[in-house]
């Protein structure tokens, strides 16, 4: 008798505490919250630090890869506009464990039907796409900590910091972007500094209320025409109603028993060429077979020679982020504004930065994002995105092949040195960590060699054995953002 008078004293416990749910056998903490996932997250790293730590309490909330993917990016719009502005466009490889596929989402600027300086933007509505399909929080949860950060304002990290100063000389900035982020003596303002984009924040605000698609049409479309054609640009209302982001199967080849997913562009091309140049047979679960620099300087100046409207040089007109959850799935995107700002110009209305209408040659390349998948066992192994023009592509592949090829952790296949050329004659550019002995042996087939202080900026997600427990992240030290992985 004690013991069902006891059992009916649980069972009333159970139905009116809500809060002791764990007690009961479910989440201490209701979905969309943060805590909400108990043990493994899954994983997150940008190059901008607020973006990272917004993503992880995302997955702590029980949010898929694909809403810390959207909630970073708005996050990014805000606190890494040099490059992630809401005015670009991009693309990223997903893969989703329920469905079993990679697939490539591309959302890239658009030229307008009547040209004009200014290009269609695209991040808004890809991400949208992402968040739609794979997504499982609801959308405003996923913009409001980048709408909050633009209305109150937050200090300007490193990352964005360093990314202006050093791209100081060749940037010409209109007033609206001089008034954010020049102080009184035309300098840059110092890393620390309080920013606040309250225009910016008005839009968000929209795009959080009514959904990524109210820009392209309606109120926002007219009003981003405006902001456009100031800057010289020819946009029309059909331009935007007619803009789509585009889903489709990625780009894949097999190595061993594992799946590479790329983009469907030639920088997916790129990739899966110099990746066989330089794979050549050798295991993927291999164990320190090393790929010496001599044949990668080779294998990259014969891939890149055979390219001619790809842009050389690296800049920080664009950005990369990979995330993953505690069920596998993965997305690793790469967006951009084509060059550091863009246009220079920002919307007077939209508060947003506009991207130029540049031909290939113009623009900073944009790496491949990739992901490795065992499609039969449904393991996910490894995401990848890299920036820093065209070098980008080699530094994703050698940090993919030290991982693989070679056996080795994360950390240490992200930190060896670099190396980057266009083809055999012409300037082989090498980080200056790497080692004289190997200079040396370079320097006969390469007379011309420029030693750079650092070659691109890799973020990536590397799940030993395809266990989620397993998995670490790492943001490349070359740069200046931040991972996190939480098991």
């Amino acid at each position: 008798m004690r013991s069902r008078q006891w059992m009916v004293r649980l069972i009333s416990l159970c139905a009116v505490m809500p809060l002791a749910l764990t007690a009961c056998g479910g989440p201490s903490v209701p979905l969309g919250e943060v805590g909400n996932v108990e043990g493994s997250l899954g994983g997150a790293s940008s190059d901008e630090p607020r973006a990272t730590l917004v993503a992880e309490d995302i997955l702590s909330s029980g949010g898929t890869a694909a809403d810390a993917a959207t909630a970073l990016y708005f996050t990014l719009a805000v606190t890494y506009p040099v490059a992630a502005s809401l005015g670009g466009g991009g693309e990223c490889i997903v893969y989703d464990n329920e469905t079993n596929k990679l697939e490539n989402l591309q959302f890239f600027n658009k030229a307008p039907a009547a040209g004009g300086a200014i290009a269609i933007p695209g991040n808004m509505r890809g991400m949208a796409a992402l968040q739609a399909r794979y997504g499982r929080l609801p959308w405003s949860s996923l913009l409001t900590p980048a709408e909050q950060i633009a209305n109150f304002g937050e200090p300007l990290s490193r990352a964005q910091h360093m990314a202006m100063v050093l791209n100081e000389d060749q940037l010409f900035l209109d007033y609206n972007l001089q008034s954010i982020f020049k102080d009184k003596q035309g300098e840059f303002v110092a890393e620390g500094t309080k920013i606040r984009q309250v225009r910016l924040a008005s839009l968000l605000s929209t795009l959080r209320s009514e959904g990524g698609a109210v820009f392209y049409s309606g109120t926002w479309a007219r009003t981003f025409i405006e902001d456009a054609t100031n800057a010289g640009g020819k946009i029309t209302v059909s331009d935007m109603i007619n803009y789509k982001p585009v889903w489709q199967e990625a780009s894949s080849f097999r190595v061993d028993n594992n799946m590479v997913g790329v983009s469907t562009t030639a920088s997916g091309d790129l990739y899966r060429k110099l990746w066989s140049a330089l794979y050549d047979g050798k295991g993927i679960l291999g164990v320190d077979v090393a790929i010496p620099q001599a044949e990668i300087a080779a294998a990259t100046a014969s891939v890149f020679s055979e390219t001619s409207n790809i842009s050389p040089f690296i800049s920080h007109g664009a950005t990369s982020f990979v995330t993953t959850d505690n069920q596998g799935n993965a997305v690793a995107c790469v967006v951009g504004l084509g060059f550091p700002f863009g246009s220079g110009q920002m919307g007077e209305i939209t508060g947003m930065v506009m991207a130029g209408n540049l031909p290939p040659e113009q623009r900073e390349f944009l790496t491949s994002p990739m992901l490795v998948v065992n499609i039969p066992n449904k393991d996910f192994y490894y995401a990848s995105a890299a920036t820093g023009g065209a070098a980008g592509t080699v530094a994703s592949v050698t940090t993919a092949l030290n991982v693989f090829a070679k056996g080795n952790n994360l950390d240490p296949a992200m930190d060896a040195p670099r190396l980057f050329t266009m083809g055999q004659n012409l300037p082989l550019l090498y980080e200056s960590s790497m080692e004289a002995e190997t200079i040396n042996s370079l320097s006969g087939d390469f007379p011309v060699m420029v030693e750079v202080d650092r070659l691109a900026s890799v973020n990536a997600i590397y799940c030993r054995n395809g266990k989620v427990p397993n998995c670490i992240s790492r943001h490349d030290p070359r740069g200046y953002g931040l991972s996190l992985i939480e098991n």
